[in-house]
């Protein structure tokens, strides 16, 4: 009787253990370990960075011990490193991720839905908010803050933070840029007590770009920001979306939105209208917790698409966050005499209606910045879910409302004619424009349209889709939205500016058609991504590639790194009906397995035989490149393209060019854009003042 006794008391106690344990969120929030257990410090301490690596291993064990925490691997950076994305939400949304992923698509995509259907999605649909942080490898806080947001949610009892969990799901991309966050995190650890401490990376913090990472986000040429991207634009279709920024140090502590002038005129009045709801709550809740120094409409414009918020041309609530910086992870300390403004938006560093509590001056710690990044990720998060149906229900009107637009505003349709000079170029276009969620379409049959007749096959891209607004902002011409600051008065300087014009840039033909047509529309078939049919190789002597497609270039860059003989023609030849131009490549047809593995969209035009006075043979140019420390992006650009294109060149230095023997080994030396006096002194010059570097 004893036995049966304990056996029942032991039995209810394991019992008892079961019920605090799965029913106290006090209790299962004691079983999650804390950023310090795992790094050893607590995130945001002077002087301390964890790696990319520690960091997703935290984020794994997070994972095992929260229902809350699920990671995903979303690509491969540059240097193959996993790029990570971590999903934060209640237990119940996690488990439900692929249904509520499908309700986003639905109303992001779907203008046919009826208003009981979104009502229905809008009920069982969860407002998902995607967070990209440190794509600038030395702007390092957000990443070092990714951790504790994660921690605090994970472990979170408070009813209104539940309450978040349960109406939000948070898209965590802790480091936008992991090649670089290493690059610039071990350079920071190996200097750090001497006096190098706090010096920059030599080159640029990434295999190819640096900074200019955050300008790719039209012809999505890296693979992170493909990755990221496809978040947007054909995967999870969040509602909103924020990138994590750092800035300079003696100014505003931290931007929230709204921006500045001018902004983007395709862009919808309620996406800014959302945008500023979320930086007005951003800023009510970061002065309520004691947080100086925070401005808005300063500095950051919005009017160009190319950075990781270009999504906001896809309809998602799309804005940025910047806080002021420090050495890397060394504080800083700053006179109250130091602390100015620049650029626009605030005229003094003085409280006005931008600035409504300027920061004093003192200490500036790498603590600061993440209780900053803490203070504004939970605002956003809270405000997402205080208006979870609102922005659902939001995203489908303005796909309904984009689509309409298209049927009944012109532009109606852009028009590719099929037959361009760089044929290479309009088949990318089609495949990059799939890639950003367009839908491409040809025509079945030549139409004519006030006078122009389009032909057969020709590209056409309608504009009446939800992502209207990324469509005619890539495809027309460009306009700067001029804006002056009085009538009559200064025009205000852009924060950035760069073509994202894709006919100009890819150097395609385009008609911008302003007439609707039913015939059109009626002739219309979608697009596959083998916009040119890849003819059978033939049993020929040549294969000849067009002179003016860009991978003409690959396959005879491969040929002759693989030994193969390639030639050039010395005139123009016409060839199965078309004209090759001087300058076109010439293979001979037992090339033909090695340029299989170039996944080729255009094929070659196959010839019996070419007279021998029409060809010269060509060999490999020996090239180098000039890259300096001074993070050249122009350099790293150019070492891109050319391992694109399967171009071999040599790293030459500034320091290593006297004694290179030039003239001997190079036919070709490419210099970047770079000033002259940090490639001849490594100093920079600035208003006849020399500044140095500060590198080892």
């Amino acid at each position: 009787m004893k036995y049966i006794i304990l056996d029942v008391v032991k039995r209810i106690a394991i019992l008892s253990i079961f019920i605090v344990v799965f029913a106290s969120p006090n209790v299962y929030s004691q079983l999650i370990s804390p950023p310090k257990q795992h790094f050893g410090f607590e995130p945001g301490t002077d002087g301390m960075l964890f790696d990319y690596e520690e960091m997703i291993d935290y984020f794994k064990t997070l994972e095992k011990e929260s229902p809350r925490v699920k990671s995903f691997v979303i690509g491969e950076t540059p240097m193959g490193k996993p790029l990570y994305m971590v999903c934060i939400s209640s237990e119940e949304n996690i488990k439900n991720l692929d249904n509520l992923k499908k309700i986003n698509e639905q109303l992001a995509l779907d203008y046919s839905l009826k208003r009981p259907e979104v009502d229905n999605l809008k009920k069982d649909g969860r407002v998902f908010v995607l967070g990209t942080l440190t794509m600038h490898s030395t702007e390092v806080a957000p990443a070092q803050a990714a951790p504790v947001i994660a921690y605090r949610l994970a472990k979170a009892t408070g009813k209104d933070t539940l309450s978040w969990l349960n109406n939000v799901v948070y898209m965590m991309v802790p480091s936008h840029n992991p090649d670089g966050m290493n690059m610039v995190n071990h350079n920071y650890m190996e200097n750090k007590g001497t006096k190098f401490e706090a010096t920059n990376l030599p080159g640029v913090y990434h295999k190819y770009v640096g900074h200019n990472i955050n300008r790719d986000f039209i012809h999505l040429t890296q693979p992170e920001n493909k990755a990221i991207s496809a978040l947007s634009s054909t995967h999870w279709f969040p509602q909103v979306m924020v990138e994590k920024h750092q800035m300079g140090s003696t100014g505003a502590r931290y931007f929230v939105p709204p921006n500045h002038d001018p902004i983007a005129q395709n862009v919808d009045e309620s996406l800014w209208s959302w945008i500023g709801l979320f930086g007005a709550n951003m800023l009510k809740d970061m002065t309520a917790h004691g947080q100086k120094g925070i401005a808005q409409r300063y500095i950051f414009d919005n009017y160009w698409p190319g950075s990781t918020e270009t999504c906001l041309w896809k309809n998602v609530v799309s804005f940025l966050t910047e806080a002021a910086s420090v050495k890397t992870a060394t504080p800083i300390y700053i006179e109250k005499n130091e602390l100015k403004v620049w650029g626009k938006g605030i005229s003094e560093y003085k409280k006005g209606a931008n600035f409504t509590a300027p920061w004093e001056g003192g200490w500036w710690r790498l603590s600061d910045i993440v209780a900053y990044e803490l203070s504004s990720t939970f605002s956003m998060i809270k405000t997402a879910s205080l208006h979870r149906e609102s922005i659902l229900q939001h995203r489908n009107d303005i796909a309904v409302k984009e689509y309409n637009k298209g049927l009944n505003e012109p532009p109606y349709y852009y028009v590719f004619p099929k037959n361009q000079n760089n044929k290479s170029e309009m088949a990318r276009l089609v495949s990059l424009l799939h890639e950003h969620g367009v839908v491409v379409h040809h025509l079945k049959k030549d139409v004519t349209v006030k006078n122009t007749i389009y032909k057969e096959s020709d590209v056409v891209v309608t504009l009446a889709q939800p992502f209207r607004a990324f469509i005619k902002e890539v495809l027309e011409i460009q306009e700067y939205p001029e804006r002056r600051y009085m009538p009559g008065g200064e025009i205000i300087k852009p924060y950035d500016v760069t073509s994202w014009s894709l006919p100009l840039t890819m150097g395609l033909n385009v008609t911008e058609v302003d007439t609707k047509s039913p015939e059109l529309e009626a002739s219309l078939t979608v697009a596959d991504a083998n916009l040119y049919s890849k003819t059978e190789s033939e049993s020929k002597k040549h294969m000849v590639f067009h002179a003016g497609s860009n991978e003409s270039y690959k396959v005879a860059f491969k040929a002759l790194a693989s030994g193969v003989e390639v030639h050039r023609l010395a005139n123009d030849i016409e060839l199965a009906g078309e004209t090759f131009p001087k300058g076109s490549f010439v293979l001979a047809q037992d090339a033909q397995e090695l340029i299989e593995g170039l996944d080729l969209q255009v094929a070659p035009v196959y010839a019996n035989s070419i007279e021998t006075s029409q060809l010269w043979q060509i060999n490999m140019p020996r090239i180098a490149i000039v890259d300096s420390w001074f993070h050249d992006m122009d350099a790293g650009w150019t070492r891109y393209l050319f391992d694109t294109y399967n171009i071999p060149y040599k790293i030459l230095r500034p320091g290593s060019i006297a004694e290179e023997k030039l003239q001997k080994n190079y036919d070709v030396i490419i210099f970047p854009n770079q000033d002259h006096e940090l490639i001849q002194a490594g100093k920079r010059k600035r208003q006849n003042e020399q500044y140095p570097m500060n590198l080892p």
